[in-house]
């Protein structure tokens, strides 16, 4: 038979696979999954991305628009008016008469003031008058309100002086540049990610919706001043629309222009803040953790989230909470904690068939070993004395009447033997007796008592029944006389050495349930024994051959008998040594 040792590491080596398998299978899946939520969610951020930057050109292209709308002159506080009629409806000679800056209403919203930066470095606002001509203009201006104006020039004045804005505004425009950049686009892109593509192509989109908005301010700026006989003039053809370039921190909004044979860089300092701040507040419902960054020096592509207005750069930020892009949370991590489940409940299965398994051989081992052992001494015994008996070797009367009270008894341990095994194998194929009926406990023990004193007997030891009259008991009596003869036969075999050779069958009541005792005055059962004294087959061929001869199927069999018909069988610890049995039977 193959070692318990060996099929344990065998199915120890396959179990030890078979989850390193499972193990792998899982973290691949949970690793596809995640890669797929990821990719899904940067999908979804994308998209909103992209939306928002829509919404935020489509927010920034009107201001952008209207001050590139505003005419030349109206950056001076009065300009001189042109077929303008006196009160007797006749023409006014030029230079007569000048109307007043429309810029000199109140600031544009997300406008902190316009400013004039002639070639000499003076900077001038519309917004920001002396004080003796406020009145003769119409500027309706507070106190308070001209003394934060003259602050943001002086502010705006000191900044201009560090920074070259007629160079920034002298580079090449940005309406090139983006159609620069959707050739290069067009040429490299299949060297980009899907994603990446997609947000270069919406960035040339937005490129050209910013260059149609243009062109309507230069058409528009172009009537004013064929209407005004052109005396303001840009510099190029793309200078009439407004560019917004950084000035460090500041964002300024600005162009150059040529006003009678002078050139001048006009335009507006932009309220980043509480633009930034609006801006945000416009698409928060698609990217609640967005930024704007401001993007210095030349607009580069990158990876196609600029704004086409201004020189900032959209960051989407993280999403927490975003989780699957349709709405529902991934089942892979269920459908593994079900699959884990499985595969645990089928190894644990597997290791407890294995331990049954295991266990029915050894038992069978140690059965056959035992049986081959008890059966070995009677039939040697029977072999012998019959041989002697047949051949007339035993002439004297008394010796063939002692040889046969031998094979008398040897015979009686045989048949015990194949009764208890016979017994075992019906319990165990469920075929136990049940045959329950109410039977008076001391008319039951008078029926046993003879069996069980002749066995006592044969170990030249006493039975004592001591057990009253008027009990009722509900049992099977046959499988009684089973037990109790199995308890006697177990104490005249241990018990044989002790000086107090009686075997005490008692009663006891307790509960509704009465307890027949079987108790000697042997040596008793340790306490390593006593764990394992109702398991069948306990008793190896060793202890048998130490001991007591038998298989270690008595008790069991005892215990399984008593529990089919409704009693048990337990073990009790005896004060003054000896061992206690008691059958608790239910009472009728």
């Amino acid at each position: 038979m193959i070692r318990s040792w060996r099929i344990w590491i065998a199915v120890s080596a396959c179990l030890s696979l078979a989850l390193a398998g499972v193990v792998w299978l899982s973290a691949f899946a949970l690793r596809l999954d995640r890669a797929d939520r990821q990719a899904r969610e940067s999908a979804a951020r994308e998209e909103n991305a992209r939306l928002a930057l829509w919404r935020l050109d489509s927010d920034l292209l009107p201001i952008v628009a209207r001050e590139s709308a505003v005419s030349a002159e109206a950056y001076g506080p009065v300009s001189p008016a042109r077929g303008v009629l006196d009160a007797s409806l006749r023409p006014m000679s030029e230079g007569t008469a000048f109307l007043s800056s429309p810029l000199l209403a109140r600031l544009p919203e997300h406008v902190l003031l316009h400013f004039q930066l002639a070639q000499d470095g003076t900077v001038s606002s519309p917004q920001v008058v002396a004080p003796e001509l406020r009145e003769s203009v119409g500027a309706s201006l507070s106190t308070s309100e001209a003394a934060v104006l003259e602050g943001r020039l002086r502010e705006l004045t000191a900044l201009l002086r560090k920074a070259d804005l007629r160079r920034a505004l002298a580079e090449p425009s940005l309406q090139p540049q983006r159609a620069e950049a959707r050739n290069e686009a067009s040429k490299t892109l299949g060297d980009l990610s899907p994603q990446v593509a997609k947000n270069v192509s919406e960035y040339s989109a937005r490129s050209r919706s910013a260059n149609q908005a243009y062109r309507q301010s230069q058409n528009q700026n172009a009537l004013f001043l064929d209407e005004n006989l052109q005396q303001a003039a840009p510099l190029t053809e793309d200078d009439v629309a407004m560019r917004a370039v950084w000035v460090g921190d500041t964002l300024l909004l600005g162009r150059r222009v040529r006003l009678q044979g002078r050139e001048y860089v006009q335009g507006c300092w932009l309220d980043w803040p509480g633009l930034r701040t609006w801006l945000l507040g416009q698409v928060r419902d698609l990217l609640p953790s967005a930024a704007l960054e401001p993007v210095h020096g030349r607009e580069t592509q990158g990876d196609g989230r600029m704004l086409a207005a201004l020189p900032v750069r959209l960051v989407p930020g993280p999403a927490p909470g975003w989780g699957d892009s349709s709405g529902t949370l991934s089942t892979l991590p269920v459908v593994l904690m079900v699959a884990w489940s499985g595969v645990l409940l089928a190894g644990v299965a597997v290791v407890a068939l294995l331990v049954g398994v295991v266990a029915l051989s050894e038992r069978r081992g140690a059965f056959v070993s035992a049986v081959t052992h008890e059966l070995r001494t009677p039939l040697t015994t029977f072999r012998m004395y019959t041989e002697m008996l047949s051949e007339g070797m035993v002439p004297d009367e008394g010796r063939r009447k002692e040889y046969f009270d031998i094979l008398h008894r040897e015979a009686e341990r045989l048949s015990h033997l194949v009764e208890n095994v016979l017994a075992y194998a019906r319990i165990e194929r469920g075929r136990a007796p049940a045959r329950l009926e109410r039977v008076d406990l001391r008319t039951m023990l008078r029926r046993m008592e003879e069996r069980l004193v002749q066995r006592a007997a044969q170990a030249d030891m006493e039975v004592c029944v001591d057990v009253p009259g008027d009990i009722a008991v509900l049992t099977d009596p046959s499988a009684v006389d089973q037990v109790l003869f199995n308890l006697v036969d177990n104490a005249s075999k241990y018990a044989a050495s002790a000086e107090d050779r009686r075997i005490h069958v008692e009663c006891k009541q307790r509960r509704g349930r009465v307890g027949l005792v079987v108790r000697d005055h042997g040596p008793g059962v340790d306490a390593a024994t006593a764990r394992r004294l109702f398991e069948p087959f306990s008793k190896s061929v060793q202890t048998a051959a130490k001991t007591a001869p038998g298989v270690g199927l008595g008790l069991a069999l005892c215990r399984r008998l008593a529990r089919s018909m409704r009693a048990d069988l337990r073990y009790e610890r005896e004060s003054g040594g000896g061992a206690r049995f008691v059958l608790w039977l239910p009472s009728a």
